[in-house]
């Protein structure tokens, strides 16, 4: 097929396409639009379906004549529309975060240059012909060719943004053909380098709309809060095709009840008294109907507005605080293809885990997406699809010096305000709408400026921010006073309180990426929380992301489900599971890390003071008591010996109420807890009464300081150059002179270990570990070697040795010494006793302790700690101390990128059973374990979840600290209270076996 090729023309990217306009769906004069799906307007004509397409590898191999109505196309295969092809088998699946997957030359793409033929017809009878009929594309990767009957209607190039086209004069009665060339690359791939699979197709729904020749083209609703928020004012602006018209508007209230109505041409005003407000805590929607002689057109109003004061933004006259997450259509099956109830069970889960706001990263979603916002409550930062984050990428660029080359670009001007007012015009009447976003990680220059300064002079109702303004690239002074907002990611809490303590800085601070939630983590919530609820200059933030992407594999032979990232269909560039960085997983389980941002999210928090219970309320709205009850647990050592249930005082959004404690403490010694679990008092959307909302514990007796001791004999001791053996009356233990740790244990007759003991600094590296993994490494961490310098019976003790460690890799010299003590008592209770000092050249150790094998049989576990979920030193907060008990099996982490999981902090004791006896371990300070059928160099050196090899035996490692988890696959440094980073430390730890019969 010959081209003038104009998906590489920057001068015109649309031909034929109708101006920008709001969405809605448009109705026949008697039916009903109040809360209809779309699929019921007489007006709508859905073409999604099976059509025809053939895919071709560059444009000249497409034939000719393929969209002429005499073509044979018989034999092009079948393809579903909406759809992307490489979920269909065809192309190849590529997953790329930075890097163009083209050569870097704009305008121009590469000329073998995949495109898709895609055939279709559709009926049109003699009421259609009368009437005008457009034809609307919501999401084509990367740029399509239209023609219908053979005619040619145009063209466009913008992913994920509406492009109508008139059809009118090409449509006949009866059978109509309808043939689209969809390309893969074109000159908008320069703007959409999004950090996601790279997919292509006509992916998102397409559809006909009748209208008649006179009709409301474009309308805007804007609302206003007055006379401190007793009233609220509603104008509306109307814009008419076809000479301007009449029209009767109707107003319902959030309940169905006609609050008033009128008549108008192009404006009008509704001045409201008590109105119902529109926020993500009470998302009540009043209905605005509009009339016309042939049509009747239902929009959402939700009553709100958005400001600034200093450094607060304020919805409704009241402080704001964001609560959200960055999400892209993905799924593992479809692509980025994504139905209504695809998206529902996104927001259902994000309801339910406490999230209140939606960054559409990094372009904007379907416009239903949008009206399901409004409709269930989410605050939107919604973005224009624009992300050049591949400029940094150019063979002698980076951050400091290519980032401005598409962003400083006069050829690329029009574009990026093209996206923009697409991104802006289409869903300006969205109350979810309180922010418009320019992109995403694409440098600044003039032509985001420019777009900035239209957006502000367009809509000046939302707030508008752009986080590539701060970036400074070429000399250009960059003009940031159209953005509301200073946005930047992945700052670590200290950043942004330094930032705030200059009194220059007067806008409110955002975070629109942070936290990392990659693999096993994040592990920084908390922390940040406590900034957003200690600072009012900070709106808060969006978790980086919703949603792990992966393409489907099918299943294994055992039936484990198969998902593949970067690299795994032999793609370049890739960049390999840096797309696995969701709080659930492709099929949507929640990870632990979102069910840690739940409790950090939860809508109350309680305290100790002076007694009594404080409670404190994060929500901005809401009056808590109206939303929540609670139960309570008592919990001695660990163990709930009272519970119940009780009312939450009344307590104002972002106010205290205080409560007395709703029980007495408990005679008997020993730690004493107290839980508080917030419940929903009422039905909600995906919330039902009953649900848990979150938690407090509540400390309110330290125990005793334990004192662990041995029964002291003498026992049988034998040792030569190699080994010491220690022998009792039902136990025979062997240490290795080598290693300085037991090479056997022999309890009741049967050896209790599947492989010798050692010391351990190593752990399979989470995903947030991916950057100091590399010094680690560099340190020799991963292959440490122990050397023992001395060992030496303790002649005057009888029962002990001591054992002098150097640790250190081959190339490195040794990172830490310690002295290690064993004491056995005489009941073959082994206790250790370490000191270590560690050379601070070197960066914190993963971890320290000791480690066993296990014979097939430890499957049964209890301990007292932080459970019952995964716990470490910075993610815990899903957690609570308690006493927890389960199997082995159930510690596993589905981790799609094998890592480190499932250990527990701050435990007292754990246990772990086989048939005839009980492995204990117990600290007189709180250590961490984890027990797992999967050893850490297996996890280590496995790429995906699904080539793990379960293990009968069970590795267990008891640890003096597992470092924490953090965010640093894209974060801030793993803080230095988390980090195993002491010059000097001490452990000691006492482990043993008993029968299993005993208490």
């Amino acid at each position: 097929m010959r081209h003038r090729h104009e998906f590489e023309d920057w001068t015109r990217p649309h031909e034929g396409v109708m101006p920008n306009r709001a969405y809605y769906i448009p109705f026949a004069p008697g039916q009903n639009p109040v809360q209809a799906m779309r699929e019921s307007s007489e007006r709508f004509v859905l073409l999604n379906g099976t059509w025809q397409m053939q895919l071709y590898d560059k444009i000249s191999a497409v034939p000719e004549e393929f969209c002429q109505p005499e073509f044979d196309a018989s034999g092009y295969p079948q393809m579903p529309v909406p759809s992307c092809w490489q979920t269909q088998g065809l192309d190849q699946n590529q997953y790329s975060n930075v890097r163009y997957p083209i050569p870097f030359d704009p305008p121009f793409v590469p000329h073998q240059n995949p495109c898709g033929a895609y055939r279709t017809h559709f009926t049109v009878d003699a009421a259609m012909l009368s009437q005008q009929v457009y034809l609307n594309f919501e999401g084509v990767d990367s740029f399509f060719y239209v023609w219908v009957n053979g005619h040619r209607v145009g063209y466009s190039q913008v992913s994920h943004s509406t492009s109508e086209f008139d059809v009118t004069p090409y449509l006949v009665e009866g059978e109509n053909l309808l043939t689209v060339l969809v390309m893969k690359w074109s000159v908008g791939t320069y703007l959409e380098c999004q950090d996601k699979f790279r997919m292509s197709g006509i992916f998102r729904d397409v559809y006909l709309l009748v209208r008649p020749k006179q009709y409301i083209r474009d309308f805007g609703v804007r609302t206003w809060g007055r006379e401190n928020y007793t009233r609220a004012v509603i104008q509306v602006g109307v814009e008419w095709n076809g000479g301007e018209g009449e029209l009767e508007w109707e107003l319902y209230d959030p309940q169905g009840s006609l609050v008033c109505q009128g008549e108008a041409a192009t404006e009008f005003t509704i001045h409201l008294e008590q109105p119902h407000f529109w926020t993500a805590e009470t998302p009540e929607l009043y209905q605005l109907l509009l009339r016309t002689e042939a049509e009747v057109i239902c929009q959402p109003v939700g009553v709100r507005d958005i400001t600034t004061k200093g450094r607060q933004v304020l919805l409704n006259g009241k402080p704001l605080r964001l609560k959200g997450v960055n999400r892209h259509d993905s799924d593992p099956v479809t692509g980025f293809t994504i139905s209504y109830e695809q998206a529902l069970k996104d927001l259902a889960l994000m309801k339910q885990h406490n999230v209140n706001a939606i960054r559409s990263s990094h372009y904007p979603n379907a416009p239903w997406f949008v009206q399901m916002c409004d409709r269930y409550g989410f605050y939107m930062i919604d973005e224009a699809d624009i992300e050049c984050h591949g400029v940094t990428e150019v063979f002698g660029g980076g951050d400091e010096t290519t980032f401005g080359l598409i962003a400083q670009s006069k050829e690329f001007e029009p574009l990026i305000l093209d996206r923009v007012q697409r991104c802006i015009i289409r869903d300006k009447n969205s109350p979810a709408v309180i922010i418009w976003s320019l992109g995403n990680e694409s440098g600044h220059g003039p032509g985001f400026e420019k777009a900035g300064i239209w957006g502000r002079d367009y809509d000046p109702t939302r707030l508008m921010h752009y986080e590539g303004s701060w970036h400074q690239t070429g000399g250009h002074i960059n003009d940031t006073s159209m953005f509301d907002l200073y946005s930047r990611m992945y700052n670590e809490p200290a950043f942004v309180r330094e930032w705030l303590a200059n009194p220059a800085n007067t806008k409110p601070f955002l975070l629109v990426e942070y936290c990392h939630a990659m693999g096993n983590g994040p592990g920084d919530l908390e922390d940040y929380e406590k900034l957003f609820l200690e600072e009012p200059g900070v709106l808060g933030g969006f978790v980086w992301e919703w949603c792990d992407h992966a393409v489907d594999g099918g299943v294994t032979a055992d039936g484990r489900r198969k998902f593949l990232y970067g690299g795994d269909s032999g793609e370049f560039p890739h960049d390999i599971n840096f797309c696995v960085d969701g709080l659930v997983s492709p099929d949507r389980i929640p990870h632990t890390g979102l069910k840690e941002l739940k409790n950090v999210w939860r809508p109350v928090r309680a305290r100790l003071c002076d007694g009594e219970i404080q409670l404190r309320s994060t929500l901005d709205f809401a009056e808590v008591s109206q939303l929540a009850e609670y139960r309570w647990e008592l919990q001695l050592d660990g163990v709930v010996v009272e519970e119940g249930r009780g009312e939450l005082p009344a307590i104002p959004a972002r106010g205290t109420a205080c409560m007395p404690l709703p029980c007495a403490l408990p005679q008997q010694p020993g730690r004493v807890d107290l839980r508080l679990v917030y419940l929903a008092r009422t039905d909600a959307d995906f919330v039902k009464a009953g649900d848990e909302l979150g938690f407090d514990q509540l400390t309110l007796r330290q125990a005793e300081k334990r004192e662990l001791v041995l029964q002291s004999a003498v026992l049988a001791v034998e040792e030569d150059d190699e080994e010491i053996r220690v022998s009792g009356e039902n136990f025979a233990y062997v240490l290795d002179r080598f290693t300085g740790c037991f090479k056997s244990l022999v309890w009741n007759g049967a050896e209790r270990l599947a492989g010798p003991m050692g010391f351990n600094v190593w752990r399979a590296p989470t995903d947030n570990d991916r950057k100091i993994r590399r010094v680690w490494e560099q340190a020799g961490y991963d292959r440490a070697q122990v050397r023992v310098a001395d060992c030496q019976v303790l002649a005057e003790e009888g029962t002990a040795i001591r054992c002098e460690l150097v640790f250190a890799a081959s190339i490195r010299q040794p990172f830490l010494r310690c002295t290690a003590v064993w004491r056995i008592g005489a009941d073959g209770t082994i206790a250790l006793k370490l000191e270590g000092k560690r050379d601070e050249v070197f960066p914190f150790l993963p971890r320290f302790g000791v480690r066993m094998m296990l014979p097939a049989g430890f499957e049964q576990l209890d301990y007292t700690g932080y459970g019952p979920q995964e716990s470490y030193l910075d993610k815990k907060n899903a957690c609570w101390f308690g006493h927890f008990a389960g199997t082995v099996s159930d510690e596993y982490v589905n981790y799609i990128k094998p890592q480190e999981h499932g250990s527990h902090v701050g435990c007292e004791q754990m246990r772990l059973h086989c048939a005839d006896a009980a492995l204990w371990a117990a600290a007189d300070q709180p250590f961490s374990f984890r027990a797992s059928h999967y050893p850490q160099e297996l996890l280590t050196s496995t790429a995906h979840n699904f080539e793990l090899k379960k293990s009968d035996e069970v590795e267990l490692c008891l640890d003096y600290k597992n470092s924490g988890i953090g965010s640093n696959s894209c974060g801030p440094v793993l803080a230095d209270e988390y980090a195993l980073k002491e010059s000097e430390f001490r452990m000691q730890i006492f482990f043993g076996f008993a029968p299993v019969t005993a208490e």
